[in-house]
């Protein structure tokens, strides 16, 4: 089976599908990663085939800086509107030559499904939060950082969120299709602007655990949850030496690290950080990761690093305290370790939401609001509380124990095999 995974995103975004590339291969299928060239040595490091895509994601991360308010959704859609004209041109030039059997794509832009339609194979959404499926149990998770929604229109929350991301995708996907002469516009089937699961016929594979995340009971058989899909650190890679030297002389210190988000005032947070740390007396270390925290200097009680992969550093730390992307999360859940999310945008307060209501974290301010005693407070919590440290770490035991690649493969090798029925396939 040859499978393009159009991954698109942050890197929580795309690793997971890197991770999903690494299982197929491994049970003798063939995928390709298509992704940012950003990411291109994440997909050389799991040893899978890799080709670029003319998009630049991680602009998008300005959009989020503001991240507050009604309107913040509509700004994202149009950012990521505006970069569909550049992708779709790469990203047909990719699967033309692919060969591929299904396309597995992230939402995040609206290309996949109609990649598929043009090569004439069965498009799969692949993504790491129920984004796109309606249900009346909660709201679209796009929606939790602008307003409360009312639980009666909790499905037409995600009727609302493809219509916004949509409309401003449609002018570049309709030029693109307009070359294809076997692709007439036919409204409801290929329009970017409807939810893709709404006719139930589109599979969806939901990247998280269950029991992060239970199944909703009125979503659609053609609606799976999986399991995480972890993309594990090489057997034989190994720490910098200072990190190395850091864990070893102390007890575990503390993760603190924002991603992708572009932070207003990193001197501010910073200087916040070190405070908090040293009133509670503990040791840290720091991503400063792509924008942010790059200005703090490293102490014998603070290191500063760039990035460690989550899956090594994870179960030698105390706690992470982190932005509530849906790959962080999901990676501090499967270590077993206590959470402090600080949300900036999208759907990171419905994972804190989710953290909190497990049982395995502290509540926190949102990070533009973030203040030094109320950090110290959330910190103290997950430190000396021991029933939430052994929640946290029986969480991690059953999230290690599933096999969510596995799943996800078993799921596509059926959709291949019966493209043009509805009925959903049997893990």
């Amino acid at each position: 089976m040859r499978v393009l995974l159009l991954a698109v995103g942050s890197q929580g975004d795309v690793r997971p599908l890197v991770a999903l590339a690494e299982r197929l291969q491994r049970d003798g299928h063939e995928p390709t990663v298509a992704a940012p060239p950003l990411f291109r040595p994440l997909a050389i490091a799991a040893g899978v085939p890799f080709a670029a895509l003319d998009v630049g994601m991680m602009a998008l991360a300005a959009t989020m800086s503001d991240s507050h308010g009604p309107l913040h959704f509509a700004r994202l859609a149009r950012s990521l509107g505006g970069l569909a004209g550049e992708a779709i041109t790469s990203a047909w030039a990719v699967a033309r030559n692919s060969g591929a059997d299904v396309v597995v794509h992230h939402p995040v832009l609206p290309l996949g499904q109609h990649l598929a339609e043009r090569l004439g194979v069965p498009a799969v959404i692949a993504t790491p939060l129920p984004a796109l499926t309606p249900t009346a149990l909660f709201a679209a998770p796009v929606w939790s950082n602008t307003v409360r929604l009312p639980a009666s229109v909790n499905r037409a929350s995600y009727r609302m969120a493809s219509l916004q991301a949509g409309l401003w995708a449609r002018g570049a996907i309709d030029r693109w299709r307009s070359t294809s002469p076997e692709l007439p516009r036919r409204p409801g089937r290929h329009d970017p602007t409807r939810c893709p699961s709404d006719s139930a016929t589109v599979p969806v594979l939901h990247g998280f655990s269950p029991r992060v995340l239970p199944r909703p009971a009125d979503w659609p058989d053609t609606a799976h949850v999986t399991g995480y899909w972890n993309l594990a650190t090489r057997a034989n890679w190994t720490p910098p030496r200072k990190l190395a030297a850091f864990l070893d002389d102390g007890e575990p210190p503390v993760y603190i690290g924002f991603g992708s988000m572009p932070i207003r005032e990193p001197g501010g947070l910073g200087a916040l950080v070190e405070r908090t740390m040293s009133r509670l007396g503990r040791r840290a270390i720091v991503a400063s990761g792509y924008h942010g925290l790059r200005g703090m200097a490293s102490t014998d009680d603070m290191l500063m690093l760039r990035h460690v992969p989550h899956d090594w550093l994870f179960p030698r730390v105390a706690a992470v305290v982190h932005h509530g992307g849906a790959g962080t999360t999901g990676a501090a859940a499967s270590a077993g370790r206590p959470q402090v999310i600080c949300p900036v945008g999208t759907d990171q307060p419905f994972w804190a939401d989710r953290m909190h209501g497990l049982g395995v974290s502290a509540r926190a301010p949102r990070l533009r609001s973030l203040t030094g005693p109320s950090l110290e407070r959330a910190l103290s919590e997950v430190l000396e509380d021991e029933e939430l440290r052994r929640r946290a770490r029986k969480l991690g035991r059953h999230l290690r124990a599933e096999d969510g690649t596995g799943r996800a493969v078993r799921l596509l090798t059926q959709i291949v095999a019966r493209p043009d029925r509805k009925e959903s396939p049997q893990p």
